[in-house]
């Protein structure tokens, strides 16, 4: 019965909306000439996968061979990445959901489940609006009770992602009933309780706008409510719907999708639960449809059927792949959980739709579907910072299954393909890095920010801006303010395509300053994520520099750590969060010498005058001390100024960093915290640190200064 009013209900309002949404939402007309654009660039959702229900109480458990076809990849496997599973509100029947739930664990699979009744014993009537209800007097009994099912899944070997909080309570009928503010409140207030898995919130029969007058509490509300509501946002750890009867049109819901939460399509079926209706096409490619426009309208981060094996299902009731299927594979096998949705011309002919998502730097996967009655001739063009070498393509028509050709013609960045009427075709597009050669000077990049910010941001808590003030060169610079915190500054992205890790490169930026003590330390420095998928720091280049004049920041043999990525070179002052400039940013190849301003050193003279009638003028290299005679007859004054000279740098008592007047292992530990860019660390005397005499601060300086502390007997 309740499968049969399903049906009914969905379907109509699937039809009552197929004809209101055409009048508002026209067609656009385009040409079958127009180039479909793949935009590597422009990311959209992360992936979690495709996936199906298994509910052994109602439809029976798969069996092993069903579980390998449903949660495989290879042929004639459906390539599943997600699995649902019922809680049964009777704990001791929760063995039944275990056997497919730890297989497809083992198989790398998520797995959720989802809650149609809260147990027996906490439940009322639900009256006119539905089959039961929980009082909130139960509610700490109901989030134990979900909690209890998350640890024993786990306890199982079941790594469970996720729970509900309740199937479709907006279509209770025949389980429990929740008004919107009811899950808002549970999440809320006993969300927190649930700490065996993640909690998801309640999922919704239909994703209806907010103002559908058929459902006067449900739908988009329920996230509304959860969205307005601090304590309930914070305790949901993602959105689950259903898209019975949902329209394409309906499917955006723009806040939700910024909310920093993923969503995910919980449960449907398209276009119908006929029986045997499985097989039956064209109409299989709405399935396609259908997981097109949850991708591409709705940010869908996962998309789940309902049975995976059922005579309208993705397997048929023997175990075999149906059409329907067929028709989800062509998203399930090719785009897999991490890939990222990016942006491709989504209709670039009538009736032809087309979603695209990178796996990595090396792979696009393309997906087209003709729903039209004719065939056509498609062009694909990937804007990518690297060159097509295969596209392979899977096909599913009237006529095929995900049939493979194998390396389509292509040039260096396009292919043309035939889209066959009703049809769905995969791309599988490798590609292969393009050599980034540096300009003639050996510079990969050479940032003057004459125009713009050169792809340079806010470092933490900072605010950048192009300033005319003081440039070093030309007419601007690059002026870093409202920092927060002393390690704010400005940071750069480097290309991967240029910089690679366990290789040397050159680097220097230029600073300057005008606010603040007359002298203060500066650092380049760079963040990346190690082989663990930590965060990590280290010191490219430091120097001391003097107010109002340009100092370099420069390394010209700086070493990417092995197994690094996501590279970005900062810039920071110690000490303090005065506003600062950067000019002339270079990245190069390795040994480029970078020209940068001569070294500046600031030095205060005290002058003592007596009388006398000679005068004369003593100077050393590291400071220029001026003494001039008077012919005064008092018998003595004493003046002192501030003087910035261009000279060298004055004697340090080497390897002393902390000033203390001793080297020994408080030296070492500092320095080290200070290569590796530990928060706050500074160095009292930085040249002391410039054991190897180049100016610069590295790891050979670390290990002369632990030789120096050593002879010493310090350690």
């Amino acid at each position: 019965m309740y499968m049969n009013l399903r049906k009914v209900v969905a379907g109509f309002t699937a039809a009552l909306l197929s004809v209101t949404t055409a009048s508002i939402f026209p067609t656009k007309t385009v040409s079958a000439a127009d180039v479909c654009v793949i935009d590597t660039d422009t990311e959209y959702q992360t992936i979690r996968g495709f996936g199906g229900i298994n509910h052994p109480e109602w439809a029976g458990d798969l069996t092993q061979a069903q579980r390998q076809t449903a949660f495989g990849n290879g042929e004639n496997e459906l390539g599943l990445t997600v699995l649902r599973v019922f809680v049964n509100p009777d704990s001791s029947q929760w063995n039944r959901a275990l056997p497919t739930a730890q297989f497809a664990t083992q198989m790398g699979v998520t797995v959720f489940a989802s809650p149609w009744e809260p147990p027996a014993n906490l439940t009322e009537s639900g009256g006119s609006n539905g089959k039961l209800h929980l009082p909130k007097s139960n509610y700490a009994a109901y989030a134990k009770h979900l909690n209890d099912f998350g640890t024993y899944m786990k306890n199982n070997n079941v790594d469970l992602y996720a729970v509900s909080v309740q199937n479709e309570p907006d279509y209770a009928s025949e389980w429990t009933y929740w008004s919107t503010d009811e899950t808002t409140d549970f999440i809320a207030n006993y969300g927190d309780q649930i700490t065996s898995t993640r909690l998801m919130s309640p999922e919704s029969f239909q994703y209806v706008p907010e103002n559908a007058s058929w459902v006067p509490d449900g739908g988009k509300k329920f996230y509304r409510k959860i969205l307005n509501n601090s304590k309930a946002m914070a305790n949901c750890d993602l959105f689950g719907t259903h898209f019975y009867g949902t329209q394409r049109s309906w499917m955006d819901f723009p806040e939700l999708e910024n909310s920093g939460k993923e969503i995910w399509m919980t449960e449907v079926y398209v276009p119908n639960s006929d029986k045997d209706s499985a097989n039956r096409y064209p109409e299989a490619l709405q399935v396609s449809e259908n997981i097109h426009n949850a991708m591409v309208v709705g940010n869908m981060s996962a998309y789940t059927w309902w049975y995976i094996r059922r005579n309208y299902g993705l397997m048929t009731e023997d175990g075999k792949i149906s059409k329907r299927g067929y028709c989800m594979a062509q998203y399930s096998k090719y785009v897999r959980p991490g890939d990222v949705r990016i942006d491709a011309t989504e209709q670039p002919a009538d009736n032809v739709y087309v979603s695209a998502y990178k796996g990595d730097d090396n792979q696009v996967t393309i997906v087209a579907i003709n729903k039209g009655t004719e065939s056509y001739s498609q062009q694909f063009a990937v804007d990518a910072d690297a060159q097509i070498t295969e596209v392979d393509r899977y096909r599913t028509s009237a006529s095929e299954n995900l049939a493979k050709t194998e390396d389509l013609e292509h040039d260096s960045s396009s292919f043309w393909a035939q889209l066959p009427a009703e049809s769905v075709s995969t791309f599988v597009v490798t590609l292969e890095d393009q050599p980034v050669e540096p300009d003639e000077n050996g510079y990969y990049f050479h940032d003057t920010f004459e125009s713009d910010n050169c792809d340079w941001q806010g470092h933490g808590a900072a605010d950048i801006a192009l300033s005319g003030r003081i440039p070093y060169q030309g007419t601007n610079a690059l002026l870093v303010q409202n920092r927060a915190s002393a390690w704010n500054g400005a940071e750069k992205t480097l290309p991967a395509k240029a910089f690679q890790a366990g290789k040397e490169y050159s680097f220097s930026v230029c600073l300057n300053y005008m606010d603040g003590e007359s002298s203060k330390n500066a650092a380049l420095s760079l963040q990346y994520t190690d082989a663990a998928g930590e965060t990590k720091y280290a010191r490219i280049a430091s120097a001391s520099a003097a107010k109002g004049n340009y100092v370099q920041l420069a390394n010209p043999s700086f070493k990417l750590p092995e197994g690094g990525k996501n590279f970005k070179i900062y810039v920071e002052t110690e000490g303090d969060t005065d506003n600062f400039y950067i000019d002339e940013a270079i990245g190069a190849v390795k040994g480029t010498v970078i020209d940068g301003p001569p070294v500046v050193t600031t030095t205060t003279t005290t002058t003592t005058t007596t009388t006398t009638t000679k005068a004369t003028t003593t100077t050393t290299k590291a400071t220029v001390t001026i003494t001039k005679a008077t012919t005064a007859t008092s018998a003595s004054a004493t003046t002192a100024a501030t003087t910035t000279v261009i000279t060298e740098k004055p004697p340090v008592n080497t390897g002393d960093v902390n000033a203390d007047g001793k080297v020994n292992l408080a030296d070492v530990v500092l320095l080290q915290k200070w290569l590796l860019g530990v928060p706050e660390t500074k160095l009292a005397d930085w040249q002391a640190g410039d054991l190897h005499a180049d100016g610069v601060l590295n790891g050979f300086d670390l290990c002369l200064l632990r030789h120096t502390a050593t002879s010493s007997g310090n350690i």
